[in-house]
């Protein structure tokens, strides 16, 4: 980069003088010295920056899509209920369901139900839940 002196100002133009005259004064040992430690810090500057995180990040991304992937699977099979769970819930449905089709098949006798129609009312009307259970 270099700098036309018309573009200086007074200051940065005598600055520059002495600046010029001091590497003149060197001997020839010391200016090649510093010539090389110019060439080394501008070569340093040149040279490509690995960073040590990129080599991290194909192995970061694939742990965390192992993670994701597992953490799916495990909250799907936490959701999904058993086949027993499910097999025990159609029995409970279908014994609430067969009760009074059962009760009349026995051949068991009506007057019972007949005699408590207002409490079969009463059931109703609190939304109480006939399966057994209050909701």
């Amino acid at each position: 980069m270099s700098i036309r002196d018309d573009e200086l100002t007074a200051v940065e133009r005598g600055a520059r003088e002495r600046f010029e005259a001091s590497v003149e004064a060197l001997d020839p040992r010391s200016r090649a010295q510093l010539a090389a430690a110019r060439r080394a810090a501008v070569g340093v500057l040149r040279r490509p920056v690995r960073q040590a995180w990129r080599a991290w990040v194909p192995a970061t991304a694939l742990a965390s899509a192992a993670l994701v992937a597992v953490l799916l699977w495990r909250a799907q099979t936490a959701q999904a209920p058993a086949a027993d769970e499910l097999e025990m819930a159609g029995v409970a449905a279908g014994d609430a369901a067969l009760t009074p089709v059962e009760l009349l098949a026995a051949g068991e006798d009506l007057d019972l139900v007949l005699d408590d129609l207002e409490f079969y009312d009463w059931l109703d009307a609190t939304g109480f839940d006939t399966a057994g259970s209050a909701g």
